[in-house]
Parts: structure tokens; C-alpha cells; sequence
């Protein structure tokens, strides 16, 4: 009788003890953060996410030792995770073990070494057919023949096995010994952690087509991604907005174990948006009703409630940078010369009750649109961090097309001592628009700690301990130009 690996597998897979779960058993509590690095990655151990997996299972036993299998995990399970509690105290589970999934064909003839095989050589066109014990594999097969006659066969068309090697299954499965003090169904808690899936936070800002004052729509949905390699039918899902440190112990990858390739499910909408709520040190979301994530999918999923009326503010801005730069010793070379910064967009609105909001919104990508007369307008995308209630928000969409900003720094002198020095700079804003239009300035002040400004032509405000701020009005189709002189000095036991 002629055996393949496949009979191989189905014959060990009759043998395995019947288990049984209900279909709405399971609890996944995912973790956000990797969601790129998930969605571009091929299952497989040492995925990146993080995924806290509950299930409920089933198993009938009888009467003394049992060996129970469980074989729909996700490839990047981590082992050192894995707990697995009866219900019934009186049951007792002794060892566990995770077996690989089934590997490639040379570590399938490796595991074979010592079993009678067949094996198929090409003659033309026909087959022949080799039998004996499998002695080596590897640079050839060989083997050792009824008559006691050893054949090495440099190239073969195909093998047979009469059954699986011990320790390989067809995919990644734990086994446990487990004692019953009588035959009944038991059930067990199983609980592991996981790479492999991952969510992100995705926002649609829409801001209303008005002059008078800024104000914007906010939806915010979940995009939630599986490659791990096994399918959630039915899951509960609670999403977490946080990424716990980890010190991963996955499952060894098998030698030659194949990477499996996902495609994308199309998007599925559930209940409404979940209420938060704290969960340690972080922000829970407990999604209403079950979700279906097959393996290889994208599932999209309420998380925000959509919001009108949101306060907002629109402003343009100009950054010189050195933000958070201390200089640890005077900077006395001068710098004389003209140097242009792009004018770019942003968007500011407080996280807070008063503005219409003040929810914590989990971190991921911000889409802003406007409705005006050509429809709706992309203004730009944005990348949002963790922001609790009653936080700022201020995202930068994208640089402004008709308006320029050039800075000269002039006027620098040097005090005989050396112990201080004054710089005069210059800002010219150009405006191309029809409209007048207000740009925000921000200048670092990068010589020294002990600063002044000893002149300026339009209001400044301190803005952090190295920079200042100008809000400067430029007429339509204009241009406007500000400049301030700042003062250095240093004691004499720092040096320039």
C-alpha cells in the first residue's frame, strides 16, 4: 500500500482525542503598536504584536492518563505562556509539550532516518521504485535494501513514508498529559500570548467650509490585522491602547519551515463604538458584540463615536529648529546668509469637554479633509501619539503652496571681553493668496542659555528655553517682514 505524508498526517490526525469548543469561546485582548510591521510580515514565529488569547475548551476523558491535543494556533504562539487550567480541581494536567509544524522535505526524511521508505527515481519515462531503511538523507538518499545490499541514490522523483516521524504534526500543536479520576467531558481554560496580530487607530477629521471660525467632524475606527496564521471565527475583542514591554519567548522556528502568505479580507463593520476603560496603565476598548478575524485579513471596526462641532484652530507656521536644543558652551562664529523654511499647515484642537471632546484617543493616522466648493479636499495626514482627555493635539498636514518664509541672520558682533554677544535676525514672509493670512514664526536661540531679546519689531512671546514665537499678519499678495536683535552673555569661567 502505497503511503504519502498526507495519509501520513490524516491517519495521526483519526488517533488525536476529540475536543470541542463552543464557536463565541473566544477572548483576544490585542495590544496596539507593530501594526506595519504585522501587516507586511509573513506568519510565522517571532512575529511581531502582542495578543492575549482565551479560550474554552472541551475534551472527553476517561479513566486515568489522557493525552489531549490542541492543533488551531497561531504561529507565533509564545510557549513560555501557554497555561493550561481544568475546571475540575480534581483533574490533574502533568507535562506539556509543543510540537512543530510539519517542515519541509529534508527535515521530513531527517526525522525518517531508521523507517522503511519508498522511494521513486526517474528512468525516462518511466518511475522505478526503491525500497529499504532509510540509513541518511541529505547530499542523496540512502538506503538498506531487504537483501542487505545498501543503494545510494543520487536523485529521486518522490518518498513514501508509512507514517509521520514522531514529534512532527501537521501544524503546531500542544500536548498535554492529563490524569482524570473518572471517565466524563471536561473542560479547560486555555490562555497563551502572541505575535502575529495587531491594531491601529485610524481618523477622519472633516473640517467645516467657514471663515468665522474652525470647526471639524471626528470619526475614529480601528483597523485590526491578522497574519498570525490561524483563524478567530468568533472572537470577543478588547483593544488595548498601550504596548507592554515584552521579553518574547516564542516558538523556536523549525529548520526550513516555510513562511506562509496572507492576502487581505475585504472590511467588516460591527456594533457601535465602545465605551473606554482603564485597564492598569493603559486605555481598554471592549468592542460590542463578536468579530470575525480570518487569517490574512484587515478588519475595520468602530472605536470613536462620530463628533460634530469640535473646536479647532488653523494656522500656519514657520519652525527654524533646535527645538530642545541646550548648547553646552557659547557659539561664537558668526553665521551671516539666508536660509528658507517651507510655510506648513496645521491643525491644533484641545482634547477636552469644553472643545467637544475629552476621550482618550489611542495613537495612530489622522486624515483631514475640508468641504469646500470643489467637494471634499485632502488638507493632509498626520501621525497621532497616545493623547489623553483635557491634552493638546497639533498635527502638521502638509506645506503651503503660496506662502515662503526667509531668514537672514546680520548685524552679529562679538564684545571685546568675549564674554557676550548680539545678533540681529530677519524674517520675510511672502503671501500669494488673496487673503490676508496670519503665520506663526518659531526661532531658535542656539548660542547660549542666558539670552535677551534687547529689540524686536513685532510682539514675540517665550515659547521653551531656547526659542521664541511671532504671530505676524502678511496682506494678501504681500509681504511682511519682522526682525528681532537677542543679547548673549556668559560668565568667565565658560569659555566660547
Amino acid at each position: 500500500m502505497r503511503f504519502s505524508p498526507l495519509h501520513a498526517a490524516l491517519a495521526l490526525a483519526l488517533t488525536s482525542t476529540n475536543m470541542s469548543a463552543s464557536a463565541d469561546d473566544t477572548r483576544i485582548t490585542l495590544y496596539s503598536g507593530d501594526f506595519e510591521s504585522v501587516s507586511q510580515a509573513y506568519a510565522g514565529p517571532g512575529m511581531p504584536g502582542l495578543a492575549q488569547v482565551s479560550k474554552t475548551l472541551a475534551f472527553p476523558l476517561k479513566q486515568g492518563g489522557n493525552m489531549l491535543d490542541f492543533d488551531q494556533l497561531p504561529l507565533a504562539l509564545d510557549t513560555g505562556s501557554v497555561q493550561f487550567s481544568p475546571a475540575n480541581d480534581k483533574v490533574k494536567v502533568g507535562s506539556q509539550r509543543y510540537d512543530f509544524a510539519l517542515a519541509g522535505q529534508d527535515e521530513l526524511l531527517r526525522r525518517a532516518i531508521g523507517q522503511r521508505v519508498v522511494v521513486e527515481q526517474g528512468d525516462g519515462s518511466a518511475l522505478r521504485r526503491h525500497e529499504g531503511v532509510l540509513l541518511s538523507a541529505g547530499n542523496g538518499i540512502t538506503l538498506k535494501q531487504d537483501d542487505g545490499r545498501i543503494r545510494v541514490l543520487a536523485n529521486y522523483a518522490g518518498f513514501e513514508l508509512p507514517a509521520l516521524p514522531d514529534g512532527i504534526a501537521t501544524r503546531p500543536t500542544l500536548r498535554w498529559q492529563v490524569q482524570a479520576p473518572t471517565a466524563a467531558k471536561e473542560t479547560f481554560q486555555l490562555d497563551y500570548a502572541t505575535g502575529g496580530l495587531a491594531w491601529n487607530a485610524e481618523y477622519t477629521l472633516v473640517l467645516a467650509d467657514t471663515k468665522q471660525q474652525c470647526r471639524m467632524a471626528l470619526e475614529g475606527a480601528a483597523q485590526v490585522v491578522n497574519r498570525s496564521g490561524v483563524s478567530f471565527p468568533s472572537a470577543a475583542l478588547t483593544l488595548v491602547a498601550g504596548n507592554p514591554n515584552q521579553v518574547r519567548q516564542s516558538a523556536p522556528r523549525e529548520r526550513g519551515a516555510m513562511m506562509m502568505k496572507s492576502m487581505a479580507a475585504p472590511a467588516a463593520m460591527y456594533a457601535d463604538a465602545p465605551e473606554p476603560v482603564e485597564s492598569g496603565e493603559y486605555h481598554a476598548y471592549p468592542l460590542k458584540g463578536r468579530v470575525e478575524l480570518p487569517d490574512g485579513s484587515v478588519q475595520r471596526v468602530p472605536l470613536i463615536d462620530a463628533l460634530d462641532n469640535v473646536a479647532c484652530t488653523r494656522r500656519y507656521e514657520v519652525d527654524s529648529g533646535g527645538y530642545g536644543y541646550r548648547p553646552t558652551r557659547p557659539q561664537v562664529q558668526p553665521n551671516d546668509g539666508e536660509a528658507t523654511f517651507p510655510v506648513s499647515t496645521t491643525l491644533a484642537f484641545a482634547n477636552s469637554k469644553a472643545a467637544g471632546l475629552g476621550v482618550p484617543l489611542p495613537a495612530g493616522r489622522v486624515r483631514v479633509f475640508q468641504n469646500d466648493a470643489a467637494g471634499r479636499s485632502l488638507l493632509g495626514e498626520a501621525r497621532l501619539a497616545h493623547t489623553a482627555a483635557n491634552s493638546d493635539v497639533r498635527l502638521a498636514l502638509g506645506e503651503a503652496f503660496d506662502l515662503s518664509a526667509t531668514r537672514t541672520a546680520r548685524d552679529f558682533r562679538l564684545a571685546e571681553d568675549r564674554l557676550s554677544l548680539t545678533e540681529t535676525i530677519e524674517f520675510k514672509l511672502k503671501n500669494a493668496k488673496r487673503e490676508a493670512t496670519t503665520v506663526r514664526v518659531f526661532d531658535a536661540l542656539p548660542r547660549w542659555q542666558d539670552w535677551e531679546i534687547v529689540e524686536a519689531s513685532a510682539k514675540w512671546e517665550k515659547d521653551d528655553a531656547q526659542r521664541i514665537r511671532f504671530d505676524v499678519s502678511v496682506p494678501a499678495e504681500d509681504e511682511t517682514k519682522i526682525s528681532y536683535t537677542v543679547r548673549y552673555r556668559w560668565p568667565l569661567n565658560v569659555k566660547p
